[in-house]
């Protein structure tokens, strides 16, 4: 990363084909050590895979290393798989899912320690955004977390958690998944044309039904 008067500048991420991939930006994201903030709007279990090793030796380096994810409760955004691997990881209450009950489409990577970084953009937890999909976001790396380019994004961060709830085992039941996607969906739905709900909404909510055993699995 470029440094300006002993200070590192913002560095863009995007996918495999940019200088500097995404995916690589998040597994560094998890060398360092603190508490790490996860909040992806799409959270798929192919994408959790890619990253899956480095989440383990952050978890094992230290005990004092804590993982905070916010994810949005619903069939087509997260994997019911991801929560139960990572409960199985987590030997002393230093995994803390959440659920956000509103349509949850922010991206933020941050980790809150030794040489703070934020990786802020437009890419999900998601093979994807990995390896497909045109992204962009950017990666900063500041002394301290009380630094004024990164604290607002760690009180933003703290704010989102104080307004979720605990993801709990219960919420990962499939109907309730299911459930969850059908309420995102109406709330959508009020918001748009009458017409436009007719010719996309409705045919999406069918096949959220349809589909939601396979979208837990991916």
């Amino acid at each position: 990363m470029n440094e300006i008067a002993g200070e590192s500048t913002v560095e863009l991420v995007g996918t495999t084909d940019s200088e500097r991939p995404f995916q690589e930006a998040l597994s560094e994201l998890f060398a360092g050590d603190g508490t790490i903030y996860v909040v992806s709007g799409y959270f798929t279990y192919q994408g959790y895979l890619s990253i899956r090793n480095d989440v383990v030796s952050f978890l094992e380096r230290s005990r004092e290393n804590k993982l905070v994810v916010i994810v949005g409760p619903a069939s087509d955004q997260f994997s019911a798989r991801i929560a139960h691997d990572l409960w199985g990881l987590d030997d002393c209450d230093r995994v803390r899912l959440y659920k956000q009950p509103r349509g949850l489409h922010a991206k933020l990577y941050l980790r809150d320690g030794p040489e703070p970084t934020c990786i802020i953009g437009s890419a999900n937890i998601t093979q994807v955004a990995f390896e497909y999909n045109v992204e962009l976001g950017l990666e900063m790396t500041r002394a301290h977390s009380d630094h004024p380019d990164l604290k607002p994004f760690l009180e933003w961060a703290h704010d989102l958690v104080a307004s979720s709830e605990p993801l709990r085992r219960r919420d990962l039941f499939g109907p309730v998944l299911v459930g969850s996607s059908f309420v995102n969906w109406s709330n959508k739905a009020r918001l748009l044309p009458m017409r436009n709900v007719a010719l996309r909404v409705g045919p999406v909510l069918l096949l959220l039904f349809f589909l939601a055993g396979l979208f837990r699995l991916v």
